[in-house]
């Protein structure tokens, strides 16, 4: 398991539980840190809530819809100046460390070819 991760100006670093942005250090708390390093490790995916909870608390997800969104709001405010990466809110789905300047997006309907 990779013990440091490096996404644009953002560094998780596993080993020493420390985060920089901008090479800055930026305070986390235990489950803040536990959520980012989750969500870093597997950046660009898309992390169900399910296996986010049972990553960073180790309980099955019952119940931890709320803790999970308050905890995601608090690092985002933390991550501000992480560009180009911020953490997506994927509807009923998840979570996703994502670099904005390569968001995906669906393929339009209008450039579908429809024949008779």
């Amino acid at each position: 398991m990779t013990a440091r991760i490096t996404l644009g100006n953002l560094t998780v670093d596993r080993s020493r539980y420390m985060v920089w942005i901008d090479g800055n250090p930026v305070e986390l708390t235990y489950v803040e840190f536990e959520l980012l390093y989750v969500l870093a490790r597997s950046s660009q995916r898309v992390m169900a809530r399910e296996t986010i909870v049972q990553a960073v608390w180790g309980e099955e997800p019952r119940d931890h819809a709320r803790k999970l969104t308050v905890h995601v709001s608090r690092l985002r405010k933390k991550l501000r100046a992480s560009r180009p990466y911020n953490i997506r809110t994927i509807p009923k789905r998840g979570y996703s460390l994502a670099d904005q300047g390569h968001a995906s997006r669906p393929p339009s309907l209008n450039n579908r070819l429809t024949r008779p």
